[in-house]
């Protein structure tokens, strides 16, 4: 049943509220992460194949034809499969960005180990501002802070909007600086009637348990294939720095037992999108940010909602509050990046875009434990604290008083 009221079962009044006191609206969490599962059949027969072959690791023939299916997905001639996206990033940046350190540029307003990733790589990173509509990096700020100890750019694709792709590649080419992009937030999204994966000199996917790179680079594929196997090139030659990035068949086999239902998913995270859209529509001070461009594809793997006046609570007190009530919300991609991970000693850049969008978002509950209804649950709790924000900041003030 749809609720329309501005009164939820067991919210009654503000001491209802779970951070309050009272009974959670949702009795188990509502998580932010998709969670969609392999189809059972197919996984159970590609690993009754993987158990008879006894070959569990070491490129077999289940990375390998994940690999062949990813790259004709991508329209990509090389994909080369990777334990984990950490791994191979690390591996990529260590290759196109050399031996000899300096620094990596990349955005501040993205996921939190993206900075100990080029540290690992060996480089040090450089922060640069974004965007305001597409939360990627600007070209014109990353051109600001190029110089001679630039190694490369890291370009991260956000989930409402690609890199600005053809200006960076541009940029890149003309300042003959290598770039690559984190295409994590990219599965089945296009760029100009392209799919996103045959940008830059590469890019980095995620897809359920396996991480993957795409590239046209002949001689770079043949880079990546190396080092994460220890950079053995033929049966024990030893062909360069190496680490045991290689993924294993279970992992290849969830992920290809995945692929042929790539399209369900982001159909139903279109259906939650658009459900919030709908949900949350006349709140004043709430945007749902669009996704834009109908005629590209998106993937709607997140639900991000603005926050600003004329909302009457802040956005971490709204996170606070719905998270005691087990939609396990969070702010978007907050504190920014250059406030905590750069060197204490200097001072942090000044990044007044990537600043004021971290103030501003929440990232909202979505994914295969989160049904329309519970978006409409959400949507009349939010009605709930709009219609009770003054006595609800009175509360919050009070407990902010007793821990001091």
């Amino acid at each position: 049943m749809t609720r329309t009221s501005q009164t939820l079962a067991g919210k009654e009044t503000v001491g209802d509220i779970a951070a309050f006191g009272g009974k959670p609206l949702f009795a188990t969490v509502r998580p932010i992460g998709q969670l969609s599962l392999p189809d059972e059949r197919q996984f159970f027969a590609l690993a009754r194949g993987i158990f008879d072959r006894r070959r569990i690791t070491n490129n077999g023939p289940v990375v390998q034809e994940l690999e062949r299916r990813l790259a004709a997905m991508h329209r990509v001639p090389y994909c080369i499969a990777y334990a984990n996206a950490t791994i191979a990033l690390i591996a990529l940046l260590k290759i196109v960005a050399g031996p000899v350190q300096g620094e990596v540029i990349l955005p501040a307003f993205t996921y939190p180990g993206l900075p100990h990733i080029v540290r690992w790589a060996g480089h040090v990173p450089r922060f640069c501002d974004i965007e305001r509509e597409s939360h990627a990096l600007s070209p014109i700020r990353v051109a600001e802070a190029i110089g001679p100890s630039t190694r490369a750019i890291l370009g991260v694709h956000q989930v409402n909007s690609p890199c600005a792709i053809d200006e960076l590649t541009a940029l890149a080419r003309e300042r003959a600086v290598p770039l690559v992009f984190d295409a994590v937030h990219g599965v089945g999204c296009v760029h100009r009637g392209q799919p996103i994966g045959g940008f830059g000199m590469a890019e980095v996917f995620s897809l359920h348990a396996t991480k993957l790179i795409n590239t046209s680079d002949e001689r770079l594929a043949d880079s990546l294939r190396k080092m994460r196997n220890f950079g053995i090139v033929g049966e024990s030659e030893i062909g360069g720095l190496g680490l045991n990035g290689k993924l294993n068949e279970i992992h290849a086999a969830a992920a290809l037992a995945c692929l042929n239902g790539v399209k369900d998913v982001i159909g139903r995270n279109a259906e939650r999108h658009q459900a919030y859209c709908a949900a949350l529509a006349g709140l004043d001070g709430l945007r749902v940010l669009p996704y834009p461009a109908p005629a590209e594809n998106w993937n709607y793997e997140f639900v991000l909602l603005e926050v600003s006046p004329p909302w009457p609570l802040s956005r971490d007190a709204t996170v606070a509050l719905l998270r005691g009530e087990n939609a396990l919300v969070r702010p978007y991609y907050s504190p920014p990046l250059h406030l905590e991970a750069t060197d204490p000693a200097q001072p942090p850049p000044s990044l007044p875009v990537t600043e004021d969008l971290s103030r501003r978002f929440i990232q909202m509950a979505v994914g295969e434990l989160v049904s329309t209804e519970d978006i409409q649950e959400i949507a009349v709790f939010m009605r709930f604290l709009q219609s009770h924000a003054r006595p609800i900041e009175a509360r919050l003030a009070a407990a902010e008083r007793g821990t001091r």
